[in-house]
């Protein structure tokens, strides 16, 4: 009877489950714990950026670059800011381990203070969620965000309407009904588990 050896996580096992969803590829990555935990995966990534409209897009916080490579992959042009110089770093070895560095631009700052200088025709937002702690709450807001959602969303909309959100599967999302703003909600899967919501504005 054949076993297949488990791939122990190197980050430890109290991330382990992160781990044992990443293909052989993404397991090639540089990561470090927010990165793994945080990752957006590979087939997910990729079905965004073929749902995100226009050639450009700016990825407010790129981390270790899971969005920014998907976008880049689908032939975007992709600038992605994180406002952590070791995370950039990250990401800009892991956008040359799937070839797409070059289509990358990478930009360390506060996204409030870079989106508004740049013309794009869509803005992903995928702030930090507060740790792996997050699905603890009994409904996540807007306001949980690492900074709040409201003040991300106000300068990328001062670009352009096409603005997607990445949301915890805990999230309130009746919140986004106060916008006032016409948007479309969808469940990002794996293995038929639900990962976290993916809010398309336009």
């Amino acid at each position: 009877m054949n076993h297949e050896k488990k791939i122990v996580c190197p980050l430890g096992p109290r991330l382990q489950h992160y781990w044992d969803r990443l293909t052989e590829r993404e397991r090639e990555m540089m990561l470090d714990e927010e990165g793994l935990f945080s990752l957006a995966l590979e087939s997910v990534a990729l079905h965004i950026a073929e749902k995100t409209p226009g050639e450009s897009v700016v990825d407010a916080f790129c981390g270790a670059g899971g969005s920014a490579i998907g976008f880049a992959r689908k032939g975007k042009k992709v600038v992605a800011i994180d406002n952590d110089a070791h995370r950039l770093s990250m990401a800009r070895h892991n956008a040359k381990l799937f070839g797409v560095d070059e289509n990358i631009e990478f930009i360390q700052g506060d996204c409030r203070d870079i989106i508004p200088s740049f013309s794009t025709d869509s803005v992903f937002l995928d702030p930090p969620w507060g740790g792996t702690d997050y699905n603890k709450a009994e409904k996540f807001s807007l306001s949980d965000f690492e900074p709040d959602g409201l003040k991300l969303l106000e300068p990328s909309f001062s670009v352009t309407p096409s603005v997607v959100l990445r949301l915890p599967k805990n999230f309130a999302l009746e919140e986004l009904d106060e916008l006032g703003r016409e948007y479309e909600t969808e469940q990002n899967t794996l293995d038929g588990r639900l990962l976290h919501y993916c809010v398309y504005f336009s």
